[in-house]
């Protein structure tokens, strides 16, 4: 892939940014916009987005044993990043801190960003947005466990019932059935949930403009913290996932496009969840809130950069 054109591309994602850090500044958002807008985001945009990726899109018998390589994967690379994380930051006086950028470092943004940035690298591929769906069945059982035990150190703060019980994987269990029975929606039911999923993109960038805005610079600058979960999460997640996929492909056929949907989500920055649970669970909210920040601007270009190694994949 072309390092100029992905970039821009990229660029042109973060700067959507910009409107929510504007009027943030200039006290037209409160400090409760942030807040607000995230529910809207959770609630209503990230789901219509789900849906619309399976909604009349056809499906073949031969994609489940991908739909299995992506589940499996998923899990095993999330965990394999965990750990990483757990050992780069096993010592610190202050363990919320250490908490919060080890969920930095491997919860990414596979649903905001990590479905529009795949459509914007592989236009025509659908399978590959489906797998980014199917990623994110994984994803969110792993955030309302593992995630929620990164940020607080405490199994009892983990209610199973998340898991299945969250907007976005009820959302791809309703669609399901109809994508699996390539049931055919009219294109008046579409339009509206069309509508609402493609929100999903410049809400997340908005929020995150806000959140920027109300970061000092100093927090971003003299936090080496900061930047070693940046690292891990820009740089080792990807480049790990890459060679355990790679030395996999050596002796198991799989389908490519299968391996660059895993090899591109890994390279997503840090989701906002970590940033919700820190806030959720009286963690440390200004780190989280900074590696999530810093993470997102340095991916315009560690993306583009690692993108020209998806050929080894497909």
């Amino acid at each position: 892939m072309n390092f100029v054109p992905t970039f821009l591309n990229v660029l042109l994602i973060v700067v959507l940014a910009i409107p929510g850090f504007f009027l943030r500044k200039v006290k037209l958002f409160s400090d409760y916009a942030a807040n607000v807008l995230a529910v809207l985001l959770l609630y209503i945009s990230q789901p219509f987005l789900m849906i619309s990726s399976l909604l009349n899109k056809p499906f073949k018998s031969s994609f489940l044993i991908n739909f299995a390589w992506i589940i499996g994967f998923a899990v095993f690379l999330q965990l394999l990043i965990y750990y990483i994380a757990r050992f780069a930051f096993c010592k610190g006086e202050n363990v919320a801190t250490r908490r919060a950028c080890i969920a930095t470092s491997y919860l990414g943004n596979v649903g905001f960003m990590g479905i529009p940035v795949m459509q914007m690298l592989f236009p025509g591929k659908d399978e590959l947005v489906l797998y980014t769906v199917i990623y994110n069945i994984a994803f969110n059982a792993m955030t309302w466990t593992l995630g929620v035990y990164a940020i607080t150190g405490e199994r009892k703060s983990i209610n199973p019932l998340k898991i299945v019980l969250n907007p976005p994987t009820i959302a791809v269990i309703l669609a399901l059935p109809f994508y699996i029975c390539n049931v055919k929606v009219s294109d008046t039911i579409m339009q509206p949930i069309t509508y609402l999923g493609d929100m999903t993109l410049p809400l997340s960038m908005i929020i995150l403009g806000v959140r920027l805005a109300d970061i000092k610079p100093i927090q971003l600058i003299n936090n080496w913290r900061v930047y070693l979960a940046t690292f891990i999460k820009l740089v080792v997640s990807p480049l790990v996932s890459l060679g355990i996929m790679v030395a996999v492909q050596q002796f198991v056929y799989i389908d490519g496009y299968v391996l660059a949907a895993l090899y591109v989500i890994s390279a997503m920055p840090a989701a906002s969840s970590a940033l919700n649970f820190a806030e959720m669970y009286n963690g440390d909210r200004e780190t989280a809130a900074a590696s999530t920040l810093m993470s997102t601007i340095l991916s315009v270009l560690t993306i583009p950069i690692l993108m020209m190694l998806c050929p080894l994949l497909i």
